[in-house]
C-alpha cells in the first residue's frame, strides 16, 4: 500500500514542476512578444498628430486688397495678422482621413488713418477691421477636402456695417505628382480648387443698399518645394465669377488674380519653438468688373480705381 502512494507523490511532484515550467515558458513568451511590440506601438504613438495645432502669420503690405478686388488702402503700412488654432477632431488611414475644426481671428491695422472720426472720437483709429473666423474640414481619401466656414466681420472705426459671409470649398491635393519627378528634385503639386462665397448679411464689395449675393472662384496654388533645402515657390490663381448684384455692376468675370509666394523656414530656431518661416508676396489682381473699379474710385482711397492692381507682402509666420 506504500508504494502506490509514493508513486502518487512523485507523480504529483512532476506534474507541479511542469505545470510551474509551463506557467514560466508562457510569462517569457509574453515578455518577449511585448519587447517586440513596444517599440512599433511607441513609433505609432509618435507618428499620431496632436490634437491643438496652430497657426500665426505675421504679414505687412503696401495694399489692403480683398480677394474681390475692393481697394480698401493703398498707402502707407497695412498689418494683417492671423491666427488659426485646429482641432483634430478625426484621423484614419481609411476613406474619411480627417475631420479638423478651426477658429480664429484676422486683423487689418493700418498705420494711414481712414477713420474720417474726429479726434479722440475712437481709441483705435487705426484698426480698420477685425473678422472672427470659423471652420470644420473633411477629408476623404487623403486628397480630397471639403470644408465649410463661417465669418463675422467688423470694423472697429465703423468703415462698413457688420458683415456674415459663408464659403463652401472643395480642394484637390494632387499627391500623385510626386511620383512622375525626378529623383531627388523636389516636390510638385497644383493644388485645385472651388469656392463657394455666399454673402448672408449686408454685403462684401459694393454699397449696402444692394442685395446679398454670391459669386464662384475657380483656382489653383502650383506649389514646388525644393530637395534638401524646403524652400517653396506658390503662384496661387483663381477668377472669379460673380451673381447679380454681387457688385454694383453685374459682369460674367468678377476678378482675375495671380502672384508668386517664396516661403523659406527658419531651421536655426528649434522646433520646440515651433515651425518659424519667412515669405514674400507679390499679388497682382485684374478687375474685369466695372462696378468694383467704380465704387473703388468714388468711395475708397484715392487712386483706388485702377484696374491693375499690384501688392508686396512680407512676412513672419509660425505653425504650431
Amino acid at each position: 500500500m506504500n508504494v502506490p502512494l509514493r508513486h502518487d507523490v512523485s507523480t504529483c511532484g512532476r506534474s507541479t514542476v511542469l505545470r510551474r515550467t509551463r506557467i514560466i515558458f508562457a510569462w517569457l513568451a509574453m515578455s518577449l512578444l511585448m519587447s517586440l511590440l513596444t517599440p512599433h506601438l511607441g513609433a505609432a504613438a509618435d507618428k499620431e498628430p496632436p490634437f491643438i495645432t496652430g497657426l500665426l502669420d505675421l504679414p505687412l503690405s503696401n495694399y489692403y486688397l480683398t480677394p474681390r478686388g475692393v481697394n480698401v488702402e493703398n498707402a502707407g503700412v497695412i498689418f494683417q495678422p492671423l491666427l488659426l488654432l485646429n482641432a483634430n477632431l478625426y484621423q484614419s488611414d481609411g476613406p474619411l482621413s480627417n475631420i479638423t475644426a478651426t477658429v480664429g481671428v484676422w486683423n487689418s491695422i493700418h498705420s494711414k488713418n481712414r477713420s474720417g472720426n474726429a479726434p479722440g472720437s475712437t481709441s483705435t483709429p487705426n484698426w480698420n477691421e477685425l473678422d472672427f473666423l470659423s471652420g470644420l474640414s473633411v477629408t476623404l481619401l487623403k486628397d480630397w477636402t471639403f470644408s465649410i466656414g463661417y465669418e463675422y466681420w467688423l470694423s472697429p472705426i465703423d468703415a462698413f456695417p457688420p458683415t456674415s459671409i459663408l464659403q463652401l470649398k472643395l480642394a484637390y491635393t494632387d499627391s500623385f505628382l510626386k511620383g512622375f519627378m525626378p529623383k531627388n528634385s523636389g516636390e510638385l503639386s497644383l493644388n485645385p480648387y472651388i469656392n463657394f462665397f455666399i454673402e448672408l448679411h449686408n454685403k462684401s464689395a459694393a454699397a449696402a443698399t444692394i442685395e446679398e449675393s454670391f459669386y464662384v472662384e475657380l483656382g489653383m496654388t502650383p506649389k514646388y518645394v525644393f530637395a534638401g533645402y524646403p524652400l517653396s515657390i506658390e503662384l496661387p490663381t483663381y477668377i472669379t465669377f460673380p451673381g447679380s448684384d454681387f457688385y454694383s455692376q453685374d459682369s460674367t468675370v468678377g476678378v482675375f488674380g495671380t502672384g508668386v509666394k517664396v516661403t523659406a523656414p527658419l531651421t536655426f530656431i528649434r522646433e520646440r519653438y515651433g515651425k518659424w518661416s519667412v515669405h514674400a508676396d507679390l499679388v497682382y489682381k485684374y478687375l474685369a468688373n466695372d462696378g468694383v473699379v467704380f465704387d473703388n474710385l468714388t468711395a475708397l482711397p484715392p487712386h483706388a480705381g485702377t484696374r491693375h492692381p499690384v501688392q508686396f507682402v512680407g512676412g513672419l509666420t509660425l505653425t504650431f
